[in-house]
């Protein structure tokens, strides 16, 4: 024996107008994520309004079940408004302003390779974060590598290549203009 669609869906617009809103979508900006995700939702209330049920329609456009009564739910109770994606932007990052700021000062007083600056953070502030996550601390906060290349009357001919075979990379300021 079949089970009874248990929730309905509401009518909140016309379905010609949904029909247009889907058409719409899928011709202008497709390929953006949140575009996409609004047009999948969108065609779930149409096949929702054409009588299929919450598994089917989710099936149809790619949804768990459960996901396709989470976009019902949020489509009775806003409207198109509940279609659009909402993202946050991730978590927080677990150094704050101020500590960022306190690590680009100290790396303008000496500059430091990444596995140093790794080591810094964890004892100052007690944030272990990976290599490459540091590096993108880094990047972020406007700074750039650099390699050291000391200006002294003993320097050999080939420093350059010398340079670029034993030299370990240093976080530096980055200078006006450059990134």
């Amino acid at each position: 024996m079949a089970r009874p669609v248990e929730l309905q869906i509401e009518r909140h617009v016309p379905l010609e107008s949904l029909q247009k809103e889907e058409r719409r979508l899928s011709e202008s900006i497709r390929s953006l994520k949140k575009s996409e995700r609004l047009l999948q939702r969108v065609t779930f209330v149409r096949m929702r309004y054409g009588g299929y049920s919450v598994e089917e329609a989710s099936a149809a456009v790619r949804f768990t079940t459960k996901t396709g009564y989470n976009v019902q739910e949020l489509w009775n109770e806003k409207g198109m408004e509940g279609m659009v994606p909402d993202f946050k932007g991730g978590p927080r990052s677990r150094l704050t302003e101020d500590q960022k700021a306190q690590l680009k000062d100290m790396l303008s007083a000496c500059p430091c390779d990444t596995r140093t600056v790794r080591l810094y953070i964890k004892d100052q502030f007690g944030v272990d974060y990976s290599e490459k996550q540091v590096h993108v601390i880094l990047k972020g906060m406007g700074l750039r590598h650099a390699k050291p290349y000391p200006k002294d009357y003993r320097r050999p001919e080939d420093a350059e290549a010398v340079l670029k075979k034993d030299s370990r990379m240093l976080w530096t300021d980055s200078p006006e203009g450059t990134s």
